[in-house]
């Protein structure tokens, strides 16, 4: 196609200079050639002296292409800095080039090289941007059931089947680097969404409580707000693929239809963390804080830990923390593959004097000794909203208090203000008053900046091909954007070493 294109460009120079410089000939003349017959054997001319270039001629001419193609990309840039949604050359709208190795916005900084197995693609389309977006409860639970013991239960045969085999490719990878760090996880196993899309799915209810929360000047209403907004948004972000880890400096902009602002940036890859920051509309409220990815891994079983403060602020100073929940999957290997928060939840405003401990899955067995609860589901919890007593200096080096089963085992209730009953998947109550309702308030959608930073996580090349269902694509540049990340390591690892 590149010689094509240059060859066009000479036959159209060539046919110019024959128009400008050719007499007039007599038609009557049968040795004379017509004009048409002169341009074709032109051309033929043309393109037997293109293929008789030797190679250094070829391959020059081919760089010289790929440069032009690279200036007209940083023109463009110059003139949209949107660009990168459509091709600057090639047939194909979905492939950014087919001469230069990187769209605008790409993650990469080293290996710029165009590589035929993993051509740059052009960005989102809205259509595309929004086209995993979970509005309905259906949407939520589509693949899923919710079995009689609860949680979930994933019923999608071809999401099963694209997990299986992951262990033994995990393996295999060790034997062969040698080195745990350079093992890269299959892309068929993640969905195409960041992580810290999946975070900002567990505030899309915060225009319904927080802003409700931010009108009342009742400290224990608003506290009580608080949970409910903390609870309501769990199952948001309950879902089988996993989505992609974060990449250092990646970020996610973002809005509610309300005004609230969303801002997330990941600030550190070992150990994974990630800061993020909430506005309210017109400062009604903060919400800020990090979390720390951690994951412990049984023989079929997987718990994930987004470990890291929420802190929610209000103008008046009312400030109230909380912690999420672990989340379990179990059946990876053999079994139903169920999903379903575990442990405690804890709400926390110190300077009023509140504190609310929330046990999820209260059913579970103490220990290896004892057994389950009949009746309780996994998807439900019990906890209790109460005056806390004044805290007694600890000692130095105290243990981390343990898990509470259920809200009889607390030792730190002073005055008991209200119980909190309900299911994640279904409601929350707080004393007789029902809070939520998942099927009658649904969470609202975000809202993507339009021009958000260079850094923002839907110019990622591996997740843009595997939303178009191009897993060969998805994954080769899921090992180039890793193999990125470990260089940047590496740098970084030099010049912050201590001399």
């Amino acid at each position: 196609m590149k010689y094509n294109a240059l060859l066009i460009g000479r036959v159209s120079i060539y046919f110019i200079y024959y128009i400008m410089n050719s007499e007039p000939q007599s038609s009557a003349d049968p040795e004379q050639l017509s004009p048409q017959v002169a341009d074709i054997k032109e051309a033929e001319e043309i393109k037997a002296n293109l293929a008789s270039l030797s190679n250094g001629e070829a391959k020059a001419a081919k760089e010289e292409t790929k440069e032009e193609a690279k200036e007209v990309a940083k023109e463009e840039e110059k003139k949209d800095p949107r660009k990168g949604y459509a091709q600057i050359d090639g047939d194909s709208r979905i492939i950014y080039s087919t001469s230069v190795g990187l769209a605008p916005r790409s993650f990469i900084t080293f290996d710029k090289e165009y590589k035929e197995k993993s051509p740059p693609p052009t960005y989102f389309s809205d259509k595309e941007l929004y086209s995993c977006t979970l509005i309905t409860k259906d949407d939520f639970l589509k693949g899923f059931e919710v079995p009689r013991e609860g949680g979930l239960m994933c019923v999608d045969k071809s999401i099963v089947k694209r997990q299986s085999g992951v262990i033994g490719s995990m393996i295999g990878q060790l034997i062969t680097t040698m080195s745990i760090s350079r093992i890269s996880l299959p892309v068929r196993i993640f969905e195409s969404k960041s992580t810290l899309e999946r975070i900002a799915d567990l505030w899309r209810f915060a225009p319904f409580f927080l802003t409700k929360a931010a009108s009342t000047q009742d400290k224990v209403e608003r506290f009580k707000l608080v949970v409910t907004f903390g609870l309501a948004g769990m199952y948001c972000a309950m879902q089988q693929l996993k989505p992609f880890n974060p990449l250092i400096g990646e970020t996610l902009e973002a809005t509610l239809e309300d005004g609230t602002i969303i801002f997330i940036e990941h600030t550190s890859h070992h150990p994974p963390i990630s800061n993020f920051y909430v506005q309210g509309p017109k400062d009604i409220y903060k919400l800020y804080g990090h979390y720390e990815y951690k994951v412990k891994i049984a023989p079929n079983s997987l718990t994930s830990d987004q470990d890291g403060p929420n802190v929610v602020e209000f103008p008046d100073g009312q400030r109230i923390t909380y912690h999420y929940p672990l989340v379990e999957i179990r059946g990876l290997i053999f079994g139903d593959r169920v999903v379903f928060a575990t442990g405690n939840m804890v709400f926390e405003d110190v300077e009023n004097r509140l504190k609310a401990v929330i046990v999820l899955d209260y059913g579970k067995r103490r220990n290896f000794y004892s057994s389950r609860k009949k009746g309780v589901k996994l998807d439900e919890f019990v906890g209790l909203i109460y005056v806390p007593k004044k805290e007694e200096k600890e000692a130095k080096g105290a243990k981390k208090k343990k898990e509470v089963y259920a809200i009889e085992d607390l030792k730190d209730v002073e005055t008991q203000i209200a119980k909190v009953t309900g299911s994640w998947l279904e409601y929350i109550k707080i004393g007789e008053e029902t809070y939520w309702e998942m099927d009658k308030i649904r969470p609202l959608p975000l809202k993507f900046k339009e021009d958000p930073l260079p850094t923002d996580w839907r110019y990622r090349e591996d997740l843009i091909w595997l939303r178009r269902e191009n897993m060969e694509i998805a994954q080769e540049w899921k090992v180039r954007l890793e193999v990125e990340q470990r260089r940047d390591r590496a740098t970084r690892a030099k010049y912050t070493k201590k001399k």
